[in-house]
């Protein structure tokens, strides 16, 4: 043992004699005012040497480098919320994402809580004319199963929480649409954005199109080839900005080509987000027609409310599931009420759906 401790020893003193082979050597930091005292100077040619030798000694610069190596080769997440499938398409951990997908966690009260909700939405909405109709924005791991790390193929499908739902939902007489098997009928590999938790804009499209029919309107449905393009560059992805190097692949998108949104309503949202872009909102297309409200979050917020625009729909709102941006279940059912919609559309991401901790809208009777 004392001779293990001495050859450690001796290697930490040996790595700042050793340059560093990926060190960049350049020199940084130091600088003073012109004209300061010598002293000054002096201080900060000490400064630029200290960095000079913490950035190119002590193997600073390797160690990252032999660590990405090394979890690269075990398939192994970079940190705790990330990991590469096997085409490049970086997956998110987070939220009990990939175990919710895989159906190893199955929060049954809470899904079962989500269903209830719904009915009981549509039982005091469902006098006044509106239709309830549920679509799921799927995560990626739910969809792209063929592009998941090869790890994954160890574990045998389950019935996971949003299969559950469709059953719930079917059940108690609540129209839904299974958006996971809307996206892997498609025969386009990317349905998600590369490097990051949402969906591609051709994915939003599909998606909108199926509720609609689900809805009864097919007339509704948006053509494809009016509104998008070819895949282009896109904005840097959310997980990318989290991995701390370059992605496998490089962040892109179909283009979209969408009408304004139509002029903004004077109703007001009384429930408000703790994240002000998440605040509802309403607009206007035409001086008559149905009204669509959308609940949802993220994968809704700015390309659904703007698809209507060549709808006969005469007003759309939106307005977020839950107070918080993780949150759920927990909106203001009041807004609803006054918005009256005639079609209502509930689109919550399927990481953060269930009513967890007994979440239930303000102004609607509780089954508690």
């Amino acid at each position: 043992m004392g001779g293990l401790v001495v050859g450690l020893i001796g290697l930490l003193l040996l790595s700042n004699l050793v340059p560093d082979p990926a060190g960049r050597y350049i020199w940084r930091g130091g600088d003073k005012l012109p004209g300061a005292p010598w002293y000054q100077q002096w201080h900060g040619r000490l400064q630029r040497l200290g960095f000079y030798l913490q950035d190119n000694f002590g193997f600073r610069a390797t160690l990252p480098l032999v660590r990405l190596a090394i979890r690269d080769g075990l398939e192994s997440p970079e940190n705790g919320f990330i990991y590469v499938g096997r085409n490049g398409q970086l997956f998110f951990a987070g939220q009990n994402g990939p175990w919710q997908s895989a159906g190893t966690l199955n929060r049954k009260e809470a899904v079962e809580r989500f269903a209830a909700l719904m009915m009981a939405m549509q039982r005091e909405l469902g006098p006044a004319g509106t239709e309830v109709v549920v679509a799921l924005p799927p995560n990626a791991q739910s969809v792209d199963i063929d592009q998941l790390p090869r790890w994954q193929d160890g574990y045998a499908p389950k019935h996971t929480e949003y299969s559950l739902l469709m059953d719930e939902l079917k059940t108690r007489g609540v129209k839904a649409v299974d958006l996971r098997a809307i996206l892997r009928a498609s025969p386009d590999v990317r349905h998600y954005l590369p490097n990051d938790t949402h969906w591609t804009y051709r994915s939003s499209v599909l998606a909108f199109n199926a509720v609609m029919r689900t809805a009864g309107h097919p007339d509704w449905q948006v053509k494809e080839d009016k509104v998008l393009g070819p895949m282009g560059p896109f904005f840097l992805g959310d997980l990318s900005r989290s991995l701390r190097r370059t992605p496998p692949l490089p962040d892109e998108n179909q283009t979209i080509t969408l009408k304004p949104l139509g002029e903004p309503l004077p109703f007001v949202f009384e429930g408000r987000h703790e994240f002000k872009a998440f605040n509802g909102f309403a607009v206007r297309y035409a001086p008559t027609g149905p009204r669509v409200l959308i609940i949802g979050d993220s994968y809704t917020l700015n390309v659904w409310p703007r698809l209507f625009a060549d709808t006969p729909v005469a007003e759309v709102g939106w307005m977020h599931m839950s107070k918080t941006t993780y949150g759920s279940c927990d909106f203001n059912f009041a807004d609803v009420k006054r918005f009256k919609p005639d079609l209502l559309i509930v689109a919550r991401g399927e990481r953060l759906f269930p009513c967890l901790n007994g979440a239930w809208p303000d102004y609607l009777a509780s089954p508690d």
